[in-house]
Protein backbone atom coordinates (compact mmCIF):
# COMPACT_ATOMS: atom_id res chain seq x y z
CA UNK A 1 0.00 0.00 0.00
CA UNK A 2 1.38 3.53 -0.90
CA UNK A 3 1.05 5.69 2.35
CA UNK A 4 -0.02 9.17 2.48
CA UNK A 5 4.14 10.78 2.12
CA UNK A 6 4.59 8.41 -0.76
CA UNK A 7 1.60 9.38 -2.62
CA UNK A 8 2.77 13.36 -1.96
CA UNK A 9 5.87 12.37 -3.15
CA UNK A 10 4.43 10.98 -6.35
CA UNK A 11 2.85 14.20 -6.73
CA UNK A 12 5.42 16.71 -6.33
CA UNK A 13 7.06 14.51 -8.91
CA UNK A 14 4.53 14.85 -11.57
CA UNK A 15 3.85 18.37 -10.52
CA UNK A 16 7.10 19.31 -11.38
CA UNK A 17 7.36 18.22 -14.77
CA UNK A 18 4.01 19.82 -15.07
CA UNK A 19 5.27 22.89 -14.12
CA UNK A 20 8.14 23.01 -16.64
CA UNK A 21 10.97 22.21 -14.41
CA UNK A 22 10.19 23.34 -11.37
CA UNK A 23 12.38 20.73 -9.22
CA UNK A 24 12.89 22.32 -5.44
CA UNK A 25 9.57 21.34 -4.35
CA UNK A 26 10.00 18.01 -5.53
CA UNK A 27 13.67 18.37 -3.77
CA UNK A 28 11.88 19.01 -0.56
CA UNK A 29 9.42 16.32 -0.48
CA UNK A 30 12.05 13.70 -1.29
CA UNK A 31 14.28 15.30 1.54
CA UNK A 32 11.76 14.65 4.15
CA UNK A 33 11.12 11.24 2.80
CA UNK A 34 14.61 10.21 2.81
CA UNK A 35 15.15 12.29 6.08
CA UNK A 36 18.05 13.69 4.04
CA UNK A 37 19.78 17.05 4.91
CA UNK A 38 20.12 17.76 1.40
CA UNK A 39 18.55 16.87 -1.68
CA UNK A 40 20.13 18.04 -5.45
CA UNK A 41 18.98 17.83 -9.30
CA UNK A 42 21.59 17.83 -11.80
CA UNK A 43 21.29 18.56 -15.28
CA UNK A 44 23.56 19.28 -18.38
CA UNK A 45 22.35 22.96 -18.42
CA UNK A 46 21.40 23.67 -15.11
CA UNK A 47 21.22 22.30 -11.31
CA UNK A 48 18.78 22.56 -8.41
CA UNK A 49 18.79 22.17 -4.53
CA UNK A 50 15.47 22.22 -1.92
CA UNK A 51 15.85 26.25 -2.09
CA UNK A 52 16.54 26.74 -5.92
CA UNK A 53 18.72 26.89 -8.63
CA UNK A 54 22.44 26.64 -7.90
CA UNK A 55 25.14 27.79 -9.33
CA UNK A 56 27.62 24.17 -10.46
CA UNK A 57 26.60 21.84 -12.61
CA UNK A 58 27.33 18.44 -13.21
CA UNK A 59 29.84 16.88 -11.22
CA UNK A 60 33.36 15.22 -12.71
CA UNK A 61 32.77 12.36 -10.82
CA UNK A 62 29.14 11.14 -11.85
CA UNK A 63 30.89 10.97 -15.39
CA UNK A 64 30.30 7.70 -17.27
CA UNK A 65 27.95 6.30 -14.64
CA UNK A 66 25.57 4.16 -15.63
CA UNK A 67 21.92 5.14 -15.69
CA UNK A 68 18.82 3.74 -13.46
CA UNK A 69 21.43 2.09 -10.47
CA UNK A 70 21.65 4.00 -7.31
CA UNK A 71 25.00 4.40 -6.17
CA UNK A 72 26.22 4.82 -1.86
CA UNK A 73 28.21 6.85 -0.91
CA UNK A 74 31.65 4.61 -0.95
CA UNK A 75 30.81 4.32 -4.54
CA UNK A 76 30.63 7.85 -5.34
CA UNK A 77 33.82 8.19 -2.99
CA UNK A 78 36.13 5.55 -4.94
CA UNK A 79 35.38 7.99 -7.97
CA UNK A 80 36.21 11.46 -5.68
CA UNK A 81 38.41 11.12 -2.99
CA UNK A 82 38.16 14.54 -2.09
CA UNK A 83 34.64 13.27 -0.73
CA UNK A 84 35.90 11.58 1.62
CA UNK A 85 36.57 14.66 3.57
CA UNK A 86 32.95 14.58 3.94
CA UNK A 87 31.66 12.70 7.11
CA UNK A 88 27.96 12.99 5.37
CA UNK A 89 26.34 9.75 3.51
CA UNK A 90 25.04 9.68 0.02
CA UNK A 91 23.12 8.32 -2.50
CA UNK A 92 22.97 8.92 -6.20
CA UNK A 93 21.12 8.03 -9.45
CA UNK A 94 21.45 8.81 -12.75
CA UNK A 95 17.82 9.57 -14.86
CA UNK A 96 17.30 9.74 -18.78
CA UNK A 97 17.12 13.54 -20.09
CA UNK A 98 16.29 14.06 -23.51
CA UNK A 99 19.56 16.78 -23.39
CA UNK A 100 21.50 14.39 -21.73
CA UNK A 101 21.37 12.38 -18.29
CA UNK A 102 20.46 14.09 -15.24
CA UNK A 103 21.54 13.08 -11.40
CA UNK A 104 19.36 12.83 -8.61
CA UNK A 105 21.48 13.28 -5.25
CA UNK A 106 20.98 12.71 -1.55
CA UNK A 107 23.16 13.82 1.64
CA UNK A 108 22.26 13.01 5.08
CA UNK A 109 25.20 13.94 7.51
CA UNK A 110 24.35 12.68 11.00
CA UNK A 111 23.45 9.14 9.90
CA UNK A 112 23.74 6.60 7.09
CA UNK A 113 21.36 5.70 4.94
CA UNK A 114 19.10 2.44 4.52
CA UNK A 115 18.77 -0.16 2.01
CA UNK A 116 15.09 1.10 2.02
CA UNK A 117 16.36 4.28 0.91
CA UNK A 118 17.78 3.55 -1.70
CA UNK A 119 14.94 0.80 -2.98
CA UNK A 120 12.62 4.39 -2.64
CA UNK A 121 15.14 6.14 -5.19
CA UNK A 122 15.02 3.12 -7.64
CA UNK A 123 11.24 2.74 -7.61
CA UNK A 124 11.14 6.81 -8.47
CA UNK A 125 13.24 6.97 -11.47
CA UNK A 126 10.83 5.70 -13.66
CA UNK A 127 8.31 8.32 -12.15
CA UNK A 128 11.33 11.48 -12.83
CA UNK A 129 12.42 10.33 -15.83
CA UNK A 130 8.59 10.78 -16.97
CA UNK A 131 8.55 14.24 -15.34
CA UNK A 132 11.87 15.29 -17.21
CA UNK A 133 10.24 14.36 -20.35
CA UNK A 134 7.74 16.32 -19.65
CA UNK A 135 9.07 19.12 -18.16
CA UNK A 136 11.03 19.28 -21.46
CA UNK A 137 8.04 18.80 -23.91
CA UNK A 138 6.48 21.81 -21.86
CA UNK A 139 9.25 23.94 -22.02
CA UNK A 140 9.73 23.19 -25.87
CA UNK A 141 5.94 24.20 -26.55
CA UNK A 142 6.48 27.15 -24.19
CA UNK A 143 8.81 28.35 -26.46
CA UNK A 144 6.81 27.89 -29.59
CA UNK A 145 3.99 29.70 -28.18
CA UNK A 146 6.25 32.78 -27.17
CA UNK A 147 7.56 32.23 -31.26
CA UNK A 148 3.98 32.36 -32.16
CA UNK A 149 3.08 35.32 -29.91
CA UNK A 150 5.79 37.30 -31.17
CA UNK A 151 4.85 36.81 -34.96
CA UNK A 152 1.52 37.81 -33.76
CA UNK A 153 2.57 40.75 -32.35
CA UNK A 154 4.95 42.07 -34.71
CA UNK A 155 1.91 41.32 -37.08
CA UNK A 156 -0.31 43.28 -34.75
CA UNK A 157 -2.72 40.32 -35.18
CA UNK A 158 -4.86 38.97 -32.49
CA UNK A 159 -7.91 36.81 -31.48
CA UNK A 160 -11.09 37.94 -29.64
CA UNK A 161 -14.67 35.73 -28.93
CA UNK A 162 -17.25 38.00 -27.64
CA UNK A 163 -19.49 37.46 -24.67
CA UNK A 164 -23.40 37.40 -23.98
CA UNK A 165 -23.62 41.47 -24.27
CA UNK A 166 -21.90 41.15 -28.08
CA UNK A 167 -18.25 42.37 -26.41
CA UNK A 168 -14.84 41.28 -27.28
CA UNK A 169 -13.05 39.30 -24.85
CA UNK A 170 -9.52 38.80 -25.59
CA UNK A 171 -7.74 35.21 -26.67
CA UNK A 172 -4.26 36.30 -26.36
CA UNK A 173 -2.15 38.84 -24.90
CA UNK A 174 -1.82 41.04 -28.53
CA UNK A 175 -5.64 41.19 -28.50
CA UNK A 176 -5.64 42.21 -24.87
CA UNK A 177 -2.80 45.25 -25.79
CA UNK A 178 -5.06 46.07 -29.07
CA UNK A 179 -8.31 46.16 -26.90
CA UNK A 180 -6.70 48.21 -23.69
CA UNK A 181 -6.32 51.04 -26.60
CA UNK A 182 -9.58 51.80 -27.55
CA UNK A 183 -11.61 54.49 -25.31
CA UNK A 184 -14.68 52.40 -25.44
CA UNK A 185 -15.48 48.23 -25.95
CA UNK A 186 -16.86 47.59 -29.28
CA UNK A 187 -19.87 45.76 -30.13
CA UNK A 188 -20.32 42.85 -32.32
CA UNK A 189 -23.10 43.77 -35.02
CA UNK A 190 -26.74 42.92 -34.23
CA UNK A 191 -27.24 41.88 -37.60
CA UNK A 192 -24.39 39.89 -38.47
CA UNK A 193 -24.85 37.11 -40.75
CA UNK A 194 -21.52 35.76 -41.73
CA UNK A 195 -18.90 38.39 -41.63
CA UNK A 196 -18.62 41.90 -41.26
CA UNK A 197 -15.30 44.32 -40.68
CA UNK A 198 -15.22 47.07 -38.31
CA UNK A 199 -13.36 49.94 -38.33
CA UNK A 200 -12.67 50.53 -34.51
CA UNK A 201 -9.90 53.71 -34.59
CA UNK A 202 -7.11 54.76 -36.85
CA UNK A 203 -5.66 51.83 -37.78
CA UNK A 204 -7.23 49.07 -36.17
CA UNK A 205 -9.65 46.81 -37.54
CA UNK A 206 -12.08 43.89 -36.20
CA UNK A 207 -13.03 41.21 -38.32
CA UNK A 208 -16.49 39.55 -37.26
CA UNK A 209 -16.87 35.90 -38.43
CA UNK A 210 -19.92 33.52 -37.77
CA UNK A 211 -18.82 30.35 -38.16
CA UNK A 212 -21.02 27.16 -39.31
CA UNK A 213 -22.41 25.98 -35.58
CA UNK A 214 -23.57 29.74 -34.95
CA UNK A 215 -20.45 30.82 -32.74
CA UNK A 216 -18.85 34.06 -33.56
CA UNK A 217 -15.37 34.78 -33.37
CA UNK A 218 -13.21 37.74 -34.26
CA UNK A 219 -9.01 38.76 -35.75
CA UNK A 220 -8.14 41.91 -34.76
CA UNK A 221 -5.77 43.93 -36.92
CA UNK A 222 -3.39 46.64 -35.94
CA UNK A 223 -1.95 48.54 -39.31
CA UNK A 224 -0.10 50.71 -37.61
CA UNK A 225 3.22 48.36 -36.52
CA UNK A 226 6.45 49.88 -36.95
CA UNK A 227 9.16 47.77 -39.39
CA UNK A 228 12.29 46.97 -38.02
CA UNK A 229 14.96 48.53 -37.55
CA UNK A 230 17.00 49.71 -39.91
CA UNK A 231 19.85 48.40 -39.10
CA UNK A 232 18.32 45.09 -39.59
CA UNK A 233 16.92 46.06 -43.27
CA UNK A 234 20.20 47.40 -44.20
CA UNK A 235 21.59 43.77 -43.44
CA UNK A 236 18.41 41.88 -44.93
CA UNK A 237 18.41 43.88 -48.60
CA UNK A 238 22.32 44.75 -48.74
CA UNK A 239 21.55 48.50 -48.28
CA UNK A 240 24.30 51.33 -46.71
CA UNK A 241 22.66 52.07 -43.18
CA UNK A 242 22.05 55.86 -45.10
CA UNK A 243 19.84 54.16 -47.26
CA UNK A 244 18.05 51.69 -45.16
CA UNK A 245 17.05 54.42 -43.30
CA UNK A 246 15.46 55.92 -46.63
CA UNK A 247 13.72 52.59 -47.08
CA UNK A 248 12.10 52.46 -43.74
CA UNK A 249 10.82 55.86 -43.95
CA UNK A 250 9.56 55.45 -47.81
CA UNK A 251 8.00 52.16 -46.96
CA UNK A 252 5.90 54.01 -43.93
CA UNK A 253 4.34 56.15 -46.36
CA UNK A 254 6.60 59.23 -46.13
CA UNK A 255 7.01 61.00 -49.45
CA UNK A 256 10.82 61.40 -50.54
CA UNK A 257 10.07 64.95 -49.61
CA UNK A 258 8.85 64.46 -46.19
CA UNK A 259 11.84 61.37 -46.09
CA UNK A 260 14.46 63.86 -46.71
CA UNK A 261 13.29 65.98 -43.79
CA UNK A 262 12.79 63.59 -41.34
CA UNK A 263 16.16 62.21 -41.82
CA UNK A 264 17.98 65.20 -42.00
CA UNK A 265 19.14 65.00 -45.83
CA UNK A 266 19.09 67.65 -48.75
CA UNK A 267 16.21 66.51 -51.05
CA UNK A 268 19.12 65.96 -53.98
CA UNK A 269 20.72 63.25 -51.49
CA UNK A 270 17.65 61.88 -51.07
CA UNK A 271 16.99 61.32 -55.02
CA UNK A 272 20.04 60.04 -55.11
CA UNK A 273 19.85 57.11 -51.92
CA UNK A 274 16.38 56.29 -53.68
CA UNK A 275 18.18 55.75 -57.18
CA UNK A 276 20.79 53.25 -55.28
CA UNK A 277 18.12 51.75 -53.78
CA UNK A 278 16.40 51.21 -56.68
CA UNK A 279 18.87 49.94 -58.44
CA UNK A 280 19.98 47.66 -55.95
CA UNK A 281 16.70 46.30 -55.37
CA UNK A 282 15.48 45.70 -59.06
CA UNK A 283 12.32 47.83 -57.36
CA UNK A 284 10.26 50.42 -59.78
CA UNK A 285 9.25 52.93 -57.08
CA UNK A 286 7.75 53.81 -54.04
CA UNK A 287 4.58 51.96 -54.80
CA UNK A 288 6.72 48.82 -55.30
CA UNK A 289 8.83 48.91 -52.88
CA UNK A 290 6.34 49.92 -50.22
CA UNK A 291 4.45 46.34 -51.36
CA UNK A 292 7.68 44.41 -51.09
CA UNK A 293 8.49 45.78 -47.84
CA UNK A 294 4.95 45.02 -46.20
CA UNK A 295 4.46 41.58 -48.00
CA UNK A 296 7.32 39.71 -46.89
CA UNK A 297 8.62 38.56 -44.05
CA UNK A 298 10.44 41.32 -43.37
CA UNK A 299 7.86 42.63 -41.44
CA UNK A 300 8.23 40.08 -39.03
CA UNK A 301 12.00 41.08 -37.86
Amino acid sequence: MITAQETALLISIAQAGADGGNWPPMLRALAERLQADQAQFLTPSQAWDQNGPISHGMLDHLSGLRLGRVYTGEELTDRAPTLDDDTSDRRAIGLRNPQGAAWLLVKRRRSEFRAIDSATLDALAPHLEHAIKTAAQIASLSQRVGQAEGVARRLGVGRVTFDARGQPQPCDPVAADLLAQLATAPTMPRDLSRVALLRLGPGLDLLCQRGPDGTVSGILRSGGQPLPAPEYLAEALSLTLSEARLVRALAQGESLKDAAQSLGLTLETARYYSKQIFAKTGLGGQTDLMRRIWTSALVLG
